[in-house]
């Protein structure tokens, strides 16, 4: 968001915004507490966010930079720390 966009963000009382904050989702708001600003509230900007194919195309073509068995080792490396991450199984 840019600075001239926090300019023009609401502030609601907090009552108001627990009654449904999510109408702040795209707007954003400042909450008020006893006539004080106490939080901010920011929309996220798809815009900022990279699609997953972006982000796959970008490892594709960095992996055919790279040497076979350097992208072959650190997808080793990867999936252990995946096996690792992994919840125990339910008791």
């Amino acid at each position: 968001m840019t600075p001239a966009g926090l300019e023009h963000i609401p502030e609601v009382p907090i009552s108001t915004f627990k009654a449904n904050p999510i109408a702040y989702a795209d707007s954003g708001a400042v909450v008020m507490v006893h006539n004080r600003p106490r939080m901010r509230v920011l929309p996220i900007l798809a815009a900022d966010v990279p699609s997953i194919m972006e982000i796959k195309t970008r490892l594709r073509l960095l992996s055919t930079l790279l040497d076979a068995d350097v992208v072959e080792a650190e997808r080793r490396e990867l999936a252990a720390e995946h096996d690792t991450d992994l919840l125990d199984e339910a008791r």
